[in-house]
């Protein structure tokens, strides 16, 4: 039996399974039935397997491929992953060594065919697995012994690289748990390793076990197979296979009559374990039985749309693109802008096909908005104001109405010590702006032309208990909505001689995860909605705008590889406009920051959903 460091660290993997931070889950040492090991025949000594429901597939000793004993495919073949889908096609992959190309294969009633060939990589391929997402793209992780992986998308009509992730030197085993999307690499003189295997999240890993002294692998960490509620590791060098189970218990057994066990293969049907241990010795395929009682993983299903548009990228790597804001141009929507903050650098201006019209280096711009028809030294303008963290200010900007070209009008000093985010608002009194610091602060600023330039007076002061950011105002109805990023979305009255005091809209929880940030308005008819970034789980939720507030559901934006176009995550800010902008936006349009952009690997930037995608898959139309 595991002792308490090895059970710790399996408890680790059902913390991160669940989603569950904050609380150490109950540590058990629940007897396991033991196993049954028996020779598994007829396979001969196979270079190497895999399993898809009841089809068994094999590389044999001379590189041949195999599916259920009839040989499909003759070459330099080594190393095999494969899924299946609903159809009964299964798609597999194989390296040819010759080419040190890895190859997809689909195989379907009984026919293989090769459906593609990545590009040989400069490095030899150490080992490989495959990942299917949400969307059921699949991609594949290609191990380089020097101590790196490039992940590959696979669906498409060619391979894309999605990125580059550094991994322990000389690894060659992983598995991939699809559900929980977790990727499970194996470094033989260390233990087990858990990355995440969604490209859209970050590339962090955290160690399931170690070797002993301070775990419990007792000699080595070489085959891994991730399985639904748990993980298996062999250990080659004792001649072990740890079985670590996602409710926390963890056992080790002995694997009997093999050489050289290096590489596993598990599954589980029908209430029972089966894995198949390779021996790299002559000895042949052990498969080993033990009763399966772990609940399958499964997690919350949101629903997915595309966008059809991204914008250039911003140009320095690391957290850099934050807040966009819609400009609708007065007479010509097609002509159109989005602005886009760069806390690094300064805005950028996009038009509607993604394509950058203008830069202004201006400092560190966190949070922009946008209102309309000002009048500045007798001429009619726009007015854009982003938060200026170079100087704790506000930072405006007038629009052109013809071009849609922006021009730097100035700062207005802020009272905040760390200006955060911002927002636009107007009434009859004129146009506001709502500054918010990273204290809970919130000041109102009253945004004044004059026949040279603008002027800013501080008119009222709201709070929420910690950090806000994102916030938009309801010119209409004279709200301010505010998301405090780690509890609430709340609600104010906007106008400055109105009271302080705070609605609760919507709190963290099922279906909104902190951090909460970006926040926007859909108004068409009577369709109102406030759009807000559910950032921890990488989704977008939509309330009503209007008491009580009703909760219409949430998605996510996911890539395109045919657009080349890929999903969006950890979003910041985010825009919506319900105008019509022509073509695919003529319903209107969402743009929201995306914190990694794939597709290949580049600095940060933006992408457009077309409203009527939300729409369709939400049904917010067939609701009403």
């Amino acid at each position: 039996m595991m002792n308490r460091i090895g059970l710790l660290a399996a408890a680790l993997l059902v913390t991160a399974c669940s989603g569950e931070t904050g609380t150490e889950p109950a540590v058990t040492e629940a007897t396991l039935t033991p196993p049954v090991w028996e020779t598994e025949t007829g396979m001969g000594q196979p270079r190497a397997m895999a399993m898809a429901k009841d089809h068994v597939l094999i590389i044999t000793e001379q590189g041949n491929l195999m599916i259920d004993g009839h040989q499909q495919a003759r070459g330099e073949f080594e190393g095999l992953d494969v899924r299946s889908g609903p159809d009964g096609t299964l798609q597999l992959v194989t390296l040819h060594t010759g080419s040190n190309q890895l190859v997809l294969f689909q195989w379907r009633q009984g026919e293989l065919q090769e459906q593609q060939r990545l590009p040989a990589p400069e490095y030899a391929v150490n080992g490989f697995c495959l990942y299917r997402d949400t969307q059921s793209m699949l991609s594949v992780f290609l191990l380089d012994e020097r101590g790196s992986a490039d992940q590959w998308l696979l669906s498409g009509k060619a391979p894309q690289r999605l990125r580059h992730l550094v991994m322990p030197p000389e690894a060659e085993h992983c598995s991939v748990n699809d559900v929980t999307a977790h990727l499970y690499v194996s470094e033989e003189g260390v233990g087990l390793w858990r990355y995440r295997a969604d490209p859209e999240q970050d590339p962090e890993r955290e160690l399931v076990d170690v070797l002993g002294p301070r775990g419990d692998i007792v000699a080595s960490a070489t085959g891994v197979a991730a399985i639904p509620g748990g993980v298996l590791l062999l250990d080659a060098q004792a001649r072990q296979l740890s079985v670590y189970r996602t409710d926390g218990t963890a056992q080790q057994f002995a694997v009997p009559d093999l050489e050289e066990p290096e590489r596993l293969v598990a599954r589980v049907a029908n209430g029972q374990l089966t894995a198949w241990v390779l021996d790299d010795g002559q000895q042949g395929v052990r498969r080993f039985t033990l009763p399966w009682e772990a609940a399958d993983d499964v997690l919350p299903v949101i629903p997915t749309v595309l966008p059809t548009v991204e914008t250039d990228a911003v140009a320095r790597f690391g957290d850099a693109a934050d807040d966009p804001a819609i400009w609708v141009h007065p007479s010509n929507p097609g002509a159109s802008r989005i602005l886009g903050t760069d806390k690094k650098a300064g805005l950028y201006v996009y038009d509607l096909a993604g394509h950058t019209t203008q830069f202004l280096p201006v400092g560190r711009l966190n949070n922009v908005d946008v209102r309309y028809g000002l009048r500045v030294n007798e001429r009619l303008v726009d007015l854009a104001v982003a938060s200026n963290r170079d100087h704790n200010s506000l930072h405006l900007f007038l629009i052109d109405r013809d071009s849609g070209e922006l021009s730097d009008a100035g700062e207005i000093a802020s009272g905040l010590e760390e200006i955060y985010g911002l927002c636009l608002y107007r009434d009859a009194q004129g146009v506001y702006a709502f500054a918010n610091g990273k204290s809970g602060i919130i000041e109102q600023w009253l945004l004044t032309p004059t026949d040279r330039a603008i002027t800013g007076e501080r008119v009222r002061t709201l709070t929420v208990d910690s950090q806000p950011e994102g916030c938009v105002a309801d010119d209409e109805h004279q709200r301010l909505f505010v998301g405090e990023e780690d509890h609430a979305v709340w609600v104010f009255h906007a106008g400055a001689d109105q009271g302080v005091a705070a609605e609760q809209v919507i709190a963290k929880g099922e279906n909104l995860e902190a951090d909460i940030e970006g926040l926007s308005l859909y108004r068409r008819g009577d369709q109102e909605y406030l759009v807000i970034s559910s950032q921890g789980n990488n989704s977008y939720v939509l309330v009503d705008a209007q008491p009580p507030y009703a909760y219409r559901g949430r998605f996510r934006i996911g890539m395109d590889p045919e657009a080349g176009i890929d999903g969006a995550s950890e979003t910041d800010g985010l825009a919506v406009t319900s105008a019509d902008l022509g073509g695919a936006f003529s319903d209107g349009l969402l743009v929201v920051q995306d914190g990694r952009n794939r597709l290949p690997d580049a600095p940060q930037n933006f992408k457009l959903v077309p409203w009527h995608a939300i729409d369709a898959t939400l049904g917010l139309s067939e609701s009403r």
